[in-house]
């Protein structure tokens, strides 16, 4: 059989030819669920494609096709012939080996069940369970991954390995196991700490490095501080726009860089001390009888080692919150109309970040929105409040004077039973969301 006629190759040429059959103009004719209907089928598409490009770039590496037939690697290859960065064909590579290494991934990703990026992390997580876990653990470890995929995004999944071993090998001391991978984490963040500052000749400073997790949580926090300070003060100024028109997110966080150096250079050195950390012990019930785990998670969601929490602790304000079983947080308190910082602090242990389907705005840059309006009567509790962005506050705000003839058109939300938010989108839009997905992961 010719090599070159292949079913894979069958159905690729097929493929092209069907996509380069689409007649583009005839969409303007379409409706709005028609258009959202091709949008759902196409990320659909491109989920399979990607891991089939995953998939057929590593099988080639791991034959040294590129080598045979043009002296060189597939990376450098593709970097010449596919108008790629070397980066980009490494990451292709490194991708479709992650996803080959476990069948029931690499099908469903093949399939389009689950994303390039969720196999991945499942493979991640897999690779970072005990040595000493039997085949049918690890099987049953890899099941349990791929049921969560459909709930989670790829950046939680990654952190389910502490979750998973909890159900497939309870007897396993993974506390100790976790602190010890924390620790070597650490170790190793820390040796790669670097910065560099390079003019890049046309007026600008480059700015390259990485800091360690616990250092780099501190210091972005510090400069989402300044940025929401400054679009505050622009919202009340009514100038939103600059001359080049709305600031993009990463031009935000610029502004709020240049406002903690420019608010740093006019201070005296020494004359103001840092502000402290802020602790938030969050224990379940039966943990707050029996004991206290002994790692950290920062707002971001990034675990830290005990000897990091310890050392915030030394000089930071302790926050309790206790769960209840439902992993609601409790006793808080409420005693005004505006929200009061022990019910912020309740609001972003329990949602960490805005808690629309699929939005992963920090918790340090959302706004606390009352599900029913104060106006209309509803009660400053965690029972009536989300944490939202600005964007999805504007989604879900409802209109004080709306028409009550009119069909809905905004996004609503209530507390689920669990104590966690559950967004429903307007007439005709589709199914109830349930989320935040971070926060209900593990």
């Amino acid at each position: 059989m010719d090599e070159t006629s292949t079913p894979t190759a069958a159905a690729l040429s097929q493929a092209r030819s069907l996509l380069a059959s689409i007649d583009h103009p005839a969409r303007r004719r379409l409706g709005a669920e028609a258009r959202l209907a091709l949008v759902a089928d196409v990320v659909a598409l491109g989920r399979q494609v990607e891991a089939l490009r995953a998939v057929l770039v590593a099988e080639a590496d791991r034959a040294k096709a590129a080598e045979t037939v043009r002296g060189t690697s597939i990376r450098s290859l593709l970097a010449v012939s596919s108008q790629v960065t070397a980066g980009e064909a490494a990451s292709w590579v490194y991708s479709g080996q992650e996803i080959a290494a476990h069948p029931r991934v690499a099908d469903a990703a093949l399939s389009g069940t689950v994303s390039v990026a969720q196999a991945r992390s499942i493979d991640r997580v897999l690779g970072e369970l005990p040595a000493t876990l039997s085949r049918d653990q690890r099987a049953q470890a890899e099941q349990i991954l791929l049921d969560k995929a459909h709930l989670v995004d790829a950046k939680d999944l990654a952190r389910q390995t502490r979750a998973v071993l909890e159900q497939v090998a309870p007897e396993v001391d993974a506390a100790e196991d976790e602190l010890s991978r924390l620790d070597t984490q650490r170790k190793q963040a820390w040796a790669a700490r670097s910065l560099v500052f390079s003019p890049d000749g046309r007026g600008s400073l480059v700015i390259r490095g990485q800091l360690p997790t616990l250092e780099g949580e501190a210091f972005k926090r510090l400069i989402d501080a300044h940025a929401l300070s400054n679009r505050r003060a622009q919202e009340q100024a009514a100038d939103r726009h600059d001359e080049a028109g709305v600031r993009t997110s990463a031009q935000r966080t610029a502004d709020g860089l240049i406002a903690l150096v420019a608010g740093t250079a006019q201070t005296p050195a020494g004359r103001t001390a840092p502000a402290r950390p802020t602790v938030v012990v969050t224990l379940s019930y039966d943990s707050l009888r029996v004991h206290a785990e002994q790692s950290g998670v920062l707002a971001g969601g990034e675990q830290v080692t005990a000897g990091e929490l310890r050392r915030l602790a030394c000089d930071a304000a302790i926050l309790p919150i206790v769960l209840g079983s439902a992993s609601q947080p409790l006793d808080v308190g409420r005693e005004q109309r505006l929200v009061t910082p022990a019910i912020r602090r309740a609001l972003e242990a329990r949602d960490q970040g805005c808690a629309f389907p699929g939005c992963r705005v920090r918790a340090t840059c959302c706004e606390a929105h009352h599900i029913l309006p104060w106006w209309a009567g509803g009660e400053t509790a965690l029972s009536n409040l989300v944490l939202l962005c600005a964007h999805h506050h504007g989604t879900v705000e409802p209109l004080r004077f709306q028409d009550r003839g009119a069909p809905a058109t905004r996004w609503t939300v209530r507390i689920d039973d669990d104590g966690h938010p559950e967004f429903t989108p307007p007439a005709r839009g589709g199914p109830l969301v349930r989320a935040p997905a971070r926060a209900r992961a593990g």
